[in-house]
């Protein structure tokens, strides 16, 4: 009886084991050509207004969120620090404002409009929310946790560096 249960047991592994086998990359067809090249990322078409981006993860950042934000025809990054009632300020001229804005269309962001990536299953994850807005209107909100867009992790250090950059290195820490 014991070694009929042992044999069942290992049928059923194979026969799982080979339905997954239909799931595999090709299934053993010849990969189709493309229809038409990947289309370049769109490019943001008027001037940037506003950014907010925060990322949290299980480690403690002294640096929570940054935010942008064109005000009366003056440039403001903002940082949220840990601990802080108020975001701490500083003033930002065109060019770093630019390089702020060329991110966007180096890194595709555009196509991260409406991204909500969840990944159930994980327990202990990186939660991440990004939004904004250009002078002619255009918007767009993305977040996720445990799950990112297209070229995020890229994206994200080169905000995260172009903000730190603005702050005293005391204040860098975690």
């Amino acid at each position: 009886m014991y070694r009929r249960f042992i044999w069942l047991l290992l049928l059923l592994a194979a026969l799982l084991l080979l339905s997954g086998c239909r799931n595999l990359p090709g299934n053993g067809k010849a990969p189709q050509p493309s229809a038409s090249p990947p289309e370049s990322p769109p490019e943001p078409s008027s001037p940037l207004v506003t950014l907010s981006f925060s990322e949290s993860a299980s480690y403690f950042k002294r640096v929570q969120g940054y935010e942008f934000r064109t005000e009366d025809g003056k440039y403001t990054a903002y940082f949220y620090i840990a601990n802080e009632d108020e975001p701490y300020p500083v003033p930002v001229d065109q060019a770093w404002v630019d390089t702020l804005n060329s991110f966007i269309g180096q890194y595709g962001m555009m196509r991260w409009d409406g991204f909500h990536g969840s990944d159930s299953m994980l327990l202990d994850g990186t939660q991440f929310s990004i939004s904004f807005s250009f002078a002619d209107g255009t918007a767009v909100h993305a977040g996720g946790y445990g799950r990112f867009p297209e070229n995020y992790r890229d994206a994200s250090r080169a905000i995260d560096a172009h903000f730190l950059q603005l702050l005293p290195e005391d204040m860098h820490g975690w």
